[in-house]
């Protein structure tokens, strides 16, 4: 947590940002990048006393993180990041594919030489790193193929496909992370990217389109097969209610080997069995 502690009091240099907005940036950051790792719980009474605030900041950066799905809260006074089920992770490239080949197909219409310079000069930093095989410079990685996706939603010179690209982008991070242990086929991701910014500069839409679809189609194949290889179990915000359907709960005690949730909204209680860990 110290880490936190020092990413707040950098946001805290600046005089723009309110005191709420530092506090959820500090938090929104510190669970993108790793620094609080999964299963972790975060206390709002700790997070107050660590960021050195009152507990109003806290809650409402809380309240605005569990809107954007990156937490959520299975007991009273705890908070834990949200673990993406193996369902939720091919909706969302369901919805990747479709939003990136918009993208795409507006950005060789549109992008300017200035975007489309800054795809390439992301190319060649990540084949810099592609020659360094240490696993120190995964998360570098990850993060120029984050910035090579925004670039190209940028380039489509579409706010509404970039706003809603980014929050998909949140959720991507949170997955990789999960995953983080899984190997990156870093020369296949390079090549599918050059084939990419390839169709954009010479303004060829069908192929760009195709190119997109084909990379983040191996990319969704690929993530399954590590859900199906480690065996995650299904976290609660997968399981709903048997007699409303909702997927508020809240874990309420174990019971021989078995899990008790209780509804936040209707109240019932039920068990379901506890699924090993690999």
């Amino acid at each position: 947590m110290s880490r936190l502690y020092k990413g707040f009091l950098l946001l805290s240099s600046s005089s723009s940002p309110p005191l709420y907005e530092r506090v959820y940036l500090t938090l929104r950051a510190s669970i993108l990048t790793g620094e609080v790792r999964l299963g972790e719980r975060l206390v709002e009474s700790q997070l107050a006393q660590q960021l050195d605030v009152s507990r109003t900041p806290v809650r409402e950066a809380i309240r605005r993180l569990q809107q954007e799905q990156l937490i959520t809260a299975d007991s009273p006074d705890g908070i834990t990041i949200v673990e993406i089920s193996l369902d939720s992770a091919i909706q969302l490239y369901d919805c990747r594919i479709a939003l990136e080949q918009l993208a795409v197909e507006s950005a060789c219409r549109r992008a300017t030489p200035a975007q489309i310079q800054a795809l390439k000069q992301n190319l060649v930093a990540s084949g810099a790193l592609s020659d360094q095989p240490d696993d120190s410079q995964t998360l570098k990685r990850l993060e120029l193929n984050y910035d090579f996706h925004h670039l190209v939603a940028q380039s489509s010179q579409n706010p509404w496909l970039i706003s809603l690209l980014d929050q998909l982008s949140n959720q991507v991070k949170l997955l990789r992370l999960q995953i983080l242990q899984a190997p990156m086929d870093v020369d296949a991701i390079q090549q599918e990217h050059w084939q990419i910014v390839d169709a954009i500069v010479l303004g060829d839409a069908e192929t760009a389109k195709q190119h997109i679809r084909q990379h983040l189609e191996l990319s969704q194949t690929r993530i399954v097969s590590v859900f199906k290889r480690h065996n995650y179990r299904p976290q609660p915000s997968q399981l709903a209610c048997p007699r409303c359907g909702s997927h508020r709960l809240r874990k309420n005690g174990r019971r021989q080997h078995r899990q008790n949730y209780r509804c936040k909204d209707c109240g019932r209680q039920f068990l379901t069995d506890l699924q090993p860990e690999s």
